[in-house]
């Protein structure tokens, strides 16, 4: 147990028991109490901490101190009455100040055999996130669903797709965040789709399965995206959340541009990346994710179809275009490459092409102009203005790739590239 103050006549509840029992370090601690309030109050007394009403009206409050984060329920007609209120059973154990475990029977049961298990069918259409909370605990907890529950959680999607009545999108994003950052986020989001919540909150996703690519591409658009997540993480396990729902996504608009190309042979997607970034914007904007991110993973789909060259003047120029999409872009690119032509047999060439751009980037001259904009307008006799921007753009790519080392050279590229607006 967390050395924590316990308060009197209460319970720790719920999912820290659940995580303390699997060996796991909870990240909040739930208390169910009799007077929620009094006992908030009291343990950030003690502990210095801050303490709020998350919901005052049904006696709902909160304390954060040092780092951890402690809720407070109260008990409203006993804690046997609470434990058959909550979503599954291993969610549905107390502790006593005492120590001693209590839940229902079945929840031993369950813990040993690692099985998430609703606690009652009516208890999931008490929150419409619990289904999908469902699927990302079976994941982060390591845990198998129970074979009537996840029926259950499969007729709560239906319900869910038929009424309209979810959840907010914010916690949405919040759940999806959590599959996302797993090791075998694509295996979580495969399960999603299994239960039917892929096509309730990531419908646009969900028109990928079954959408042959033929070609170089063995699986579908929905699978190929899946595999391209999870050798994304193989390669680069510390991705950030934008690069990996740039993974997820960056071919989310492969269906509306499909094509049959007989002269061909095969499908075409042209223009897949332009509208894939704008419907991937449009879905991150909808779980309500920041704008930066939203705004990484357009970034990211827009440019994935554009691969380094091979030569170094072209590929300086190349990462130099797109550095701010940089490193990620190769990696989403390295994935994707991965994912279609089979990774074992692959790793060794895609590794050393990495290493090799990543040199090269590192390399790459100081982002800083050689000659400043007071200098450039008098070198071409400009105003201010946006000639003096596009003169200084030029100037840095030209010292990125290689052509302007000097400031004498920085004078004499500016000179030539733009003599006409020389006044």
């Amino acid at each position: 147990m967390p050395p924590v103050p316990f308060p009197a006549q209460g319970y720790l509840v719920g999912g820290a028991v659940r995580d303390l029992l699997l060996g796991k370090r909870p990240k909040d601690l739930d208390f169910a109490v009799p007077e929620p309030e009094q006992a908030a109050r009291d343990l950030a007394q003690q502990l210095h901490g801050n303490v709020f009403p998350l919901d005052e009206g049904r006696g709902l409050w909160r304390v954060v101190a040092q780092g951890q984060t402690y809720d407070y329920a109260p008990i409203s007609r006993g804690l046997e009455v609470d434990l058959l209120r909550r979503d599954f059973t291993l969610n549905a154990l107390a502790v006593n100040e005492q120590g001693l475990v209590l839940g229902l029977p079945i929840a031993r049961y369950d813990l040993e055999h690692r099985l998430l298990r609703a606690v009652r069918k009516a208890n999931l259409w008490e929150d419409p996130l619990r289904s999908l909370r469902a699927v990302r605990l079976s994941l982060t907890a390591g845990l198998r669903l129970e074979p009537q529950s996840e029926g259950w959680i499969r007729q709560h999607a239906r319900y869910l797709k038929e009424s309209g009545q979810l959840p907010t999108w914010e916690r949405v994003g919040e759940e999806l965040n959590q599959i996302l950052q797993h090791p075998a986020a694509a295996v979580g989001f495969l399960r999603l789709e299994r239960v039917g919540l892929l096509e309730v909150y990531l419908p646009e996703l969900a028109l990928g399965s079954g959408v042959e690519q033929r070609g170089a591409h063995h699986l579908d658009v929905w699978r190929h995206s899946l595999e391209v997540l999870a050798q994304l993480i193989l390669l680069q396990p510390q991705a950030d959340l934008a690069l990996r729902w740039a993974a997820l996504l960056h071919d989310v608009a492969k269906p509306q541009t499909r094509q049959w190309n007989p002269a061909k042979g095969r499908y075409t997607f042209y223009g897949h990346d332009v509208l894939g970034a704008e419907q991937a914007r449009q879905i991150l904007n909808r779980l309500r994710q920041p704008s930066e991110r939203a705004s990484e993973v357009a970034r990211l789909v827009s440019l994935h179809m554009q691969h380094p060259p091979q030569g170094e003047r072209e590929l300086r120029r190349f990462l130099h275009r797109r550095r701010k999409a940089l490193p990620e872009l190769i990696w989403l690119q390295m994935a994707d490459m991965a994912a279609i032509l089979g990774y074992r047999e692959r790793v060794g060439q895609l590794a050393e092409r990495l290493q090799a751009i990543q040199s090269l980037a590192e390399s790459a001259p100081s982002s800083k102009a050689l000659l400043d904009g007071r200098e450039v307008m008098r070198l071409l006799g400009l105003e201010p203005g946006p000639k003096v921007g596009q003169a200084i753009a030029a100037l840095l790519e030209a010292q990125a790739i290689g052509e302007v080392q000097s400031r004498a050279e920085a004078a004499s590229f500016l000179r030539d590239a733009f003599a006409e607006d020389r006044g």
